[in-house]
């Protein structure tokens, strides 16, 4: 059997060789972006990620597919800092919010700048004065639906959806790393987060003090502050890790099917590269029978999957709605185009919000 010393050596050596190969990647990657910069073509390709991911994961046989994904992840971040890129994403804040955990799940911290806005509104604005390339914004809840100032705002401004992530809505019981559950006296959280979390908190402190406040992040942080063991937060991981707090107890959601999806946005659309892609539009159809129902035809027709269809109030006409449907498959394929160009006869408006990767 080999001693400890001789298996660390080796590792060493393994090491080494990895290394080699990491420089040689970007290395190759500083030459492709000297294509692209020339080209005046988009660095941040996410398509062409998803692509490298998949196969990778399909190769791997004893790392799994999230450590996969975290470890070339940030190996493509390396290659996008010698490209001379640097992602400013906005995100809704503050630091240690599920919107922040998108952010960070999407982008590699390697060459990404992440900046915290209040509002909404605020990310948009931002990308279209060209202080940020990127946002991270929520558009909808598995629980409670659409975020209608995000849908708003992708109709109003010229803005294009370039990505999406889904995270599952984790919540915990947080306090200082000397509390004990016996402690607990006072719990602070936001509303929505106290409301995910009603049955639990009924079930094992039905007599505690709860206290609204803005956001769970805020939460975890006011209970920093006060540094007392009476307190404790409900809030996500992040949270506990960027404030250096203990995690009481986990997986405190009385409904563990809750997920909130989140857009990507930017002035430029991913290049579409593979063959796994989603496309939202928005449109108003014509004041005739049967004219939604045409366009749905349309689609079937074609053979394109329909993922999600609802409507909302349009501001611009009394009880005129605007439909927001997302299906598989790109803008750029001919099939699509098509049906899309034989959609104008049936509704008075649409728009193409984006194509982006679909898992």
């Amino acid at each position: 059997m080999k001693d400890i010393e001789k298996l660390r050596e080796e590792i060493n050596q393994i090491d080494d060789r990895i290394l080699n190969l990491i420089e040689k990647r970007v290395l190759l990657a500083k030459e492709i972006g000297k294509i692209k910069n020339a080209l005046k073509l988009e660095i941040f390709q996410p398509s062409r990620e998803v692509e490298i991911l998949d196969r990778l994961k399909r190769k791997s046989k004893w790392i799994n597919d999230s450590q996969v994904e975290a470890i070339w992840k940030e190996i493509m971040g390396a290659c996008k800092a010698v490209q001379e890129m640097k992602n400013k994403v906005g995100f809704l804040g503050p630091k240690g919010t599920f919107s922040h955990q998108a952010a960070l799940d999407f982008f590699p911290m390697t060459n990404t700048e992440f900046f915290s806005f209040k509002t909404i509104s605020e990310i948009f604005e931002n990308i279209e004065k060209n202080v940020l390339s990127h946002g991270v914004v929520p558009i909808e809840n598995s629980l409670h639906g659409t975020v209608r100032e995000t849908l708003d705002l992708l109709i109003q401004k010229e803005l294009l959806i370039y990505g999406e992530i889904e995270l599952r809505i984790i919540q915990n019981l947080i306090s200082l790393k000397e509390t004990n559950l016996a402690d607990i006296q006072t719990i602070y959280s936001h509303p929505q987060a106290f409301a995910q979390t009603n049955s639990w908190l009924k079930a094992n402190f039905p007599n505690a003090q709860l206290i609204n406040v803005n956001s769970t992040a805020e939460a975890v942080q006011k209970v920093k502050e006060l540094d007392d063991c009476s307190n404790a937060a409900i809030g996500p991981q992040i949270a506990s890790q960027l404030y250096d707090m203990k995690i009481l107890a986990s997986n405190i959601e009385d409904e563990p099917s809750n997920y909130t999806r989140f857009l990507i946005i930017s002035k430029n659309e991913s290049r579409l590269m593979g063959d796994k892609f989603k496309t939202s539009i928005v449109f108003v159809t014509k004041h005739v029978p049967g004219a939604l129902f045409r366009v749905i035809k349309l689609f079937a027709e074609a053979n394109i999957n329909l993922l999600k269809i609802e409507s909302r109030p349009r501001r611009k006409g009394k009880w005129e709605y605007i439909f927001l449907m997302d299906f598989e498959g790109s803008r750029e394929s001919e099939k699509i185009k098509a049906v899309l160009k034989e959609m104008e006869n049936n509704v008075i408006w649409y728009k193409i919000l984006g194509s982006y990767p679909h898992k």
